[in-house]
């Protein structure tokens, strides 16, 4: 009788492995779930609040209805990327149709500057190195790592100044009393050649200085002028008459010379500069062409 019980709980404890070696082996063989890099983007995006990125439909000039026919032109590009369209398709609870109508285009094309502009992302062993922005004016820049699945662990989160910008690139020359000085070499306390309110040409102490974050497909406008004078600088700068560098066209006037190009060419040198010159009037000459600062002088 013993021997009976014994063997009864035997064939049960046999039972109980064989259910749970089961339930085991299905559980290794389910997959880890694996996420697509447009849906990782989205991933970090909804972890971070209040995304920064300059939106070229709406910088440096903002042009009516620009945005809606950009959106119909560039729609068969964004369509062709599978992996983005269709986690678009899902972040805006929309289906895959033949048909789309131009405002659903729209929410579609501004769904793609915010994953292509707003989150750069590189691979890196198994996973992807990730930066962002976050906070319009004083808010952060974050540098992290997301795997496959989603796991995301930040490596840097320091404060940074994001703004739209609108300054001289990398490597501009600045005229001062010793010469030339690269716009990316001052400091305040540096002197350098100014106007004052009556036009004459004074030295005065740089009070200011700034250094703006630009992504890798930021534009800035090349301008050359008939006397051989160059200016490289964000669209939106002002040159002396506080016009907008952006807006000259060929055969305008620009600090006494005929312009005669202006290109748009994509930027690589990471950031913008700026200085702001003691005085009543903000303006200095960069590269030899008199412009106006983009700090405030209040």
């Amino acid at each position: 009788m013993i021997a009976k019980s014994k063997l009864l709980i035997g064939i049960a404890l046999l039972g109980i492995i064989a259910i749970f070696g089961g339930a085991c082996a299905q559980q290794q063989a389910t997959p880890p779930v694996t996420y697509s890099l447009p849906e990782l983007k989205y991933r970090l995006i909804s972890n971070f609040d209040g995304l920064f990125y300059v939106d070229p439909d709406y910088w440096p000039i903002a042009r009516e209805g620009q945005e809606e026919q950009n959106a119909l032109e560039q729609f068969p590009v964004i369509k062709a990327d599978t992996s983005e369209f269709s986690a678009i398709l899902d972040h805006l609870g929309m289906s895959n149709k033949a048909e789309y109508t131009n405002e659903e285009k729209l929410l579609i094309y501004q769904q793609h500057k915010k994953l292509t502009l707003g989150v750069q992302m590189t691979a890196s062993g198994d996973g992807y190195q990730f930066t962002l922005r976050v906070g319009e004016g004083q808010g952060e820049r974050i540098e992290g790592t997301i795997t496959p699945s989603g796991k995301i662990t930040v490596l840097k989160r320091e404060p940074s100044f994001n703004t739209y910008p609108i300054c001289l690139t990398k490597g501009t020359l600045i005229d001062t009393p010793g010469g030339t000085v690269p716009v990316e070499q001052f400091h305040q306390g540096i002197d350098v050649w100014t106007v004052d309110a009556s036009g004459k040409r004074i030295a005065a102490t740089v009070l200011e200085t700034s250094v703006t974050s630009v992504p890798s497909s930021f534009q800035v406008a090349w301008v050359r002028l008939s006397d051989g004078r160059t200016i490289t600088a964000s669209p939106g700068h002002p040159t002396a008459e506080g016009r907008a560098l952006g807006d000259y066209q060929v055969g305008d006037t620009l600090d006494g010379a005929l312009v005669i190009t202006v290109e748009y060419v994509v930027y690589i040198g990471g950031a913008t500069y700026d200085i702001l010159p003691g005085g009543s009037t903000g303006l200095y000459w960069a590269n030899g062409v008199l412009l106006m600062s983009t700090l405030s002088r209040d």
